[in-house]
């Protein structure tokens, strides 16, 4: 739930300072990534936030099919795709969004946290899916005791 002056920011018909959406991305694998979806870096806290526009498509409500966002990151620079290339393969990325105000960047007014799957990356642009649909499928556990693994466990 985004807070009462973001809400009614939201509301105005000018509002002179706008949002800004953060995207964070982490994987033991790769340094923390740092989006702000704009055309400029921004530095908020200290930290650097590289501007790179990015959008996202909702999912389709088709029958039988898990509903899954898309995240699409402009590829400009190159320095995205360099991180997301020292991911392992199959890799499921931490990704989080928040949504702040121009005016205020420090204070976040909603945020976001969701894994990021089947990356791929090509010269225009970085897709991802979004949602934890592959870790629900995933077992609840690594090894399961059955006859074909432990055969003395269990009476022949």
């Amino acid at each position: 739930m985004v807070t009462d002056a973001t809400r009614a920011q939201l509301q105005r018909v000018t509002d002179s300072a706008g949002m800004l959406v953060l995207l964070i991305l982490t994987h033991p694998s790769i340094d923390t990534v740092y989006v702000v979806n704009d055309t400029r870096d921004w530095v908020i806290s200290g930290q650097t936030w590289v501007g790179l526009p990015f959008r996202f498509k909702l999912p389709r409500g088709a029958a039988g099919q898990a509903q899954r966002a898309t995240l699409e990151v402009d590829n400009v620079g190159r320095g995205l795709s360099t991180e997301l290339e020292k991911l392992p393969a199959g890799a499921a990325v931490q990704s989080t969004m928040r949504l702040v105000s121009r005016a205020t960047p420090t204070v976040t007014d909603y945020e976001f946290t969701a894994p990021l799957s089947n990356v791929s990356v090509t010269v225009n642009s970085v897709r991802a899916q979004v949602g934890n649909d592959d870790a629900r499928r995933a077992p609840a556990v690594r090894v399961r005791f059955d006859p074909m693994l432990t055969p003395g466990l269990f009476a022949g």
